[in-house]
């Protein structure tokens, strides 16, 4: 009876020990709780009943002294632990393991919150003051910059501060940047996502006026066109997001860019540019103005002319070729089939590309040739080529009317060039002073908002704008639109399978063990 026990009061403290490790950890699930403590109780009351008499004979013998021994290294044990535990929080770091770094922020926002000149605050207004998912997102800033903090709010226990901040939305975030009652300096976004909070922060952040001008009038492609896919709707609103301000600009009417201008783009004209257009395009880069140019294929029945386009940027150092880029796109059972949308993952070592080792996907291009002979003061790059197995169709009267095309002595064989920048020295040119830049597209559709979020065309457009508006340090991949699924579960969801998968096994086996060990020895 004495020996039985003894074993009652070692699988009694097992109980209670698990039963106080569920209820710190996973209060949710209480039955697991009550079944612990109050079998462990009863164990001990058992021990403690029918070995009154044997407790000091226990006491004095050798074992014990074992095993108060051992007691006594496993209390340093876990003390080291708590210590250590205690000294990471102070001194933290994150490791994310997930392969689309799911709990990480993106390059471009790490970027933002590190270059912050002031405090930033985020103030989220939920209900009852507290939503999960934000406080995960806001953590994740702070952590990238002791410079962001944050905080969750009720709106109905402090209206106060939602009237302060001109929140009447539930589930807004209010970007504070600077001193708390700086005017102006604040913004509200009501989407939870990383993209929304960054964008806001550079709003806030950027006081100086960036305007960016599309040309329109020659059949380029439309900026206020968000239904269709050739349009450019979606790129606008991402480039208003990067704090941009996006307008349409008819320079055929008023003949020269506006001195507002950060930069102009001209997406694709369908129609030859006057001469008038042409000249105020030179006029405005050799005065260290910006531009990006955009081709689309010529049409064999002349609907597209872009011969005028072509002589202005060969005038910078970069010439267009007549063609079409085709590559091979191997399919499973079905060998190789022709294709118009070229993967592109070779970059040049420029600003625009640096660090930049993602995919692109350039439909309907041509092929840029930069001059041989260029003038002293221009540097041109290539920013970015096609596959070894591509090539430039230049029979476009049968790959438009028959949609075949076939590798011949007329075609320029790949690696080809589909993106290049050009860096003008306006005082060596002899043009002007400063520097001018350009940035040409051999494809008009990479961006539209069929192909817009195709791999990460997004990015390396807004990088081009960004390098040729002079924020090089926005320069960055900027957060994915799709994030990983997450499983959620309820606080009483997760404490039965922290009960029952985490606690419940280890402590059967435990059990189990003691049993045995004891059956055993004795």
């Amino acid at each position: 009876m004495r020996r039985s026990a003894a074993l009652y009061g070692i699988i009694g403290l097992v109980l209670i020990i698990f039963g106080l490790i569920d209820l710190r950890i996973a209060p949710g699930f209480k039955i697991f709780v009550w079944i612990n403590l109050l079998g462990g109780i009863f164990a001990l009351v058992l021990w403690i009943t029918s070995s009154r008499s044997a407790f000091t004979t226990i006491v004095g013998q050798r074992s014990t002294r074992y095993g108060a021994n051992a007691v006594v290294y496993t209390i340093a044990f876990i003390g080291v632990i708590v210590a250590v535990n205690y000294i990471s929080t102070l001194h933290n770091r994150r490791l994310d393991l997930t392969s689309e770094k799911i709990y990480s922020l993106s390059s471009q926002s790490t970027q933002v919150v590190k270059n912050l000149k002031e405090p930033v605050k985020l103030i989220g207004f939920f209900p009852s003051g507290e939503n999960p998912q934000a406080r995960q997102l806001y953590a994740t800033y702070a952590y990238a910059s002791p410079k962001v903090t944050y905080q969750l709010v009720d709106p109905d226990k402090h209206p106060e501060l939602a009237e302060k901040y001109k929140v009447s939305v539930m589930n807004t975030t209010h970007i504070q940047y600077g001193l708390d009652d700086a005017p102006g300096a604040g913004t509200n976004v009501t989407e939870l996502s990383e993209e929304a909070i960054t964008n806001a922060i550079i709003r806030v952040t950027h006081n100086t006026k960036k305007v960016i001008y599309f040309l329109d009038g020659e059949g380029e492609a439309d900026i206020d066109d968000t239904q269709s896919g050739s349009g450019y709707g979606q790129l606008k609103s991402d480039l208003e997001g990067e704090g941009y301000e996006v307008e349409k600009l008819v320079l055929a009417q008023v003949g020269k860019v506006p001195s507002d201008a950060t930069m102009v783009v001209i997406a694709g004209p369908a129609k030859p540019l006057g001469q008038e257009e042409i000249s105020a395009l030179n006029s405005y880069l050799k005065s260290g103005g910006r531009v990006i140019a955009m081709f689309q294929p010529e049409k064999p029945d002349g609907s597209v002319d872009e011969t005028a386009l072509a002589d202005f940027t060969k005038l910078w150092g970069v010439g267009v070729r007549n063609d079409i880029v085709v590559d091979q796109v191997v399919r499973l059972f079905a060998g190789p089939a022709l294709g118009l949308d070229p993967i592109v993952q070779t970059y040049g070592a420029s600003p625009i590309t640096k660090d930049f080792k993602q995919r692109t996907v350039f439909s309907m291009a041509r092929s840029l040739d930069i001059e041989p002979n260029l003038k002293p003061g221009l540097e041109v790059l290539s920013l970015a080529k096609t596959s070894e197995s591509s090539w430039g169709e230049t029979d476009l009267k049968t790959l438009f009317e028959q949609q075949k095309a076939q590798l011949d002595d007329n075609d320029v064989r790949g690696p080809l060039t589909v993106a290049a920048s050009v860096d003008a020295d306006l005082a060596r040119l002899g043009w002007g002073k400063g520097y001018g830049r350009l940035v040409v597209y051999g494809s008009t559709s990479f961006v539209d908002n069929q192909h817009l979020t195709n791999f990460f065309n997004r990015d390396f457009f807004v990088n081009s704008a960004d390098w040729l508006s002079g924020e090089e340090n926005s320069i960055s991949i900027r957060p994915r639109l799709m994030r990983a699924s997450r499983f959620r579960l309820t606080v009483d969801q997760f404490s039965a399978v922290f009960a029952l998968s985490v606690l419940l096994l280890p402590e059967a086996l435990l059990i189990l063990g003691i049993a045995v060990w004891w059956e055993r020895r004795n």
